[in-house]
């Protein structure tokens, strides 16, 4: 159920995804939004909520649709409590949380607080202004969080990339057949980010190819860490902090896992060598 129609929302507008199974609180939330647009809050962007009343609605609008904020109620008829927190904060990790909590969950809501939410808010004291006043703080300080976690990951890069460059260094013009496959590596690389998010099987058959098509190269380990530096400074920048941080960190378990294939051909070509000298 939509509380208003997206197709007349601006790019200016706060789109917030409302998770709440009472037909009534709904309704309250909705009010107050409103009410919050018209009064002191009028000079900023007005709020355009969408409504889903359990987790698995909220997770396909989740799945298409760009929001800024979610307000949760943690007590769904699909999920309970902290698991309704932790299971929307999978799907959606960059995203700024508001919890509603009932009467006697205060509790509950700092301890949603605790694993990231950025407010809760009792539904039982509801006021526009408090509501308006909390949706935009949060989705404020989660930004900032955001950012200051990309940057934080563009060091963690920038500093791996440092030590790549000094792993790789050699004279100018050895192992440069191998970076004609960096468009290759990337994808590959790509693909076990959205396999792995996606909870499939990562592409192994696919990681075992690009080392056999490295073997015939003749590429070393030092040709490997060209071809992964060579991908890391052509990335370019990600929508989220968390993709950003995915991809560093399946980059890295790729490129382990190429290392081991290209130097187990190496290890087999070596003994099927020595037993044909011994023969």
């Amino acid at each position: 159920m939509n509380g208003c129609d997206p197709s007349v929302w601006t790019d200016n507008d706060l789109r917030v995804l409302l998770i709440e199974d009472s037909e009534a609180d709904r309704l309250l939330v909705l009010e107050s939004t409103l009410a919050g647009g018209a009064g002191g809050w009028s000079h900023l962007p007005p709020i355009r909520l969408t409504m889903a009343g359990d987790l698995a609605h909220a997770l396909i609008f989740l799945g298409r649709e760009r929001f800024d904020a979610v307000l949760l109620d943690l007590n769904l008829p699909d999920s309970f409590g902290m698991e309704t927190f932790h299971r929307l904060r999978q799907a959606a990790p960059d995203l700024a949380v508001v919890v509603l909590t009932g009467l006697e969950d205060d509790a509950l809501g700092a301890d949603a607080i605790r694993h990231g939410a950025q407010d809760y808010l009792s539904k039982t004291s509801l006021e526009s202004a408090l509501l308006t006043r909390a949706i935009r703080y949060a989705v404020e300080r989660q930004r900032l969080l955001n950012e200051l976690e990309r940057t934080r990951q563009r060091l963690r890069q920038e500093q791996e990339i440092q030590s790549l460059e000094r792993l790789s260094s050699r004279t100018p013009g050895e192992g440069l057949r191998a970076l004609s496959l960096e468009r290759v590596y990337t994808e590959l690389v790509r693909q076990y980010v959205i396999t792995t998010r996606e909870r499939h099987d990562p592409p192994r058959e696919e990681i075992r190819a690009l080392a056999a098509r490295l073997e015939a190269m003749h590429a070393g380990a030092r040709d490997v860490v060209l071809l992964h530096l060579k991908m890391l400074r052509g990335t370019g920048s990600w929508t989220t902090a968390a993709e950003e941080r995915a991809f560093s960190q399946d980059a890295r378990l790729v490129l382990v896992e190429l290392l081991g294939h290209l130097m187990d051909r190496y290890r087999e070509r070596a003994y099927a060598n020595t037993d044909r000298m011994e023969s």
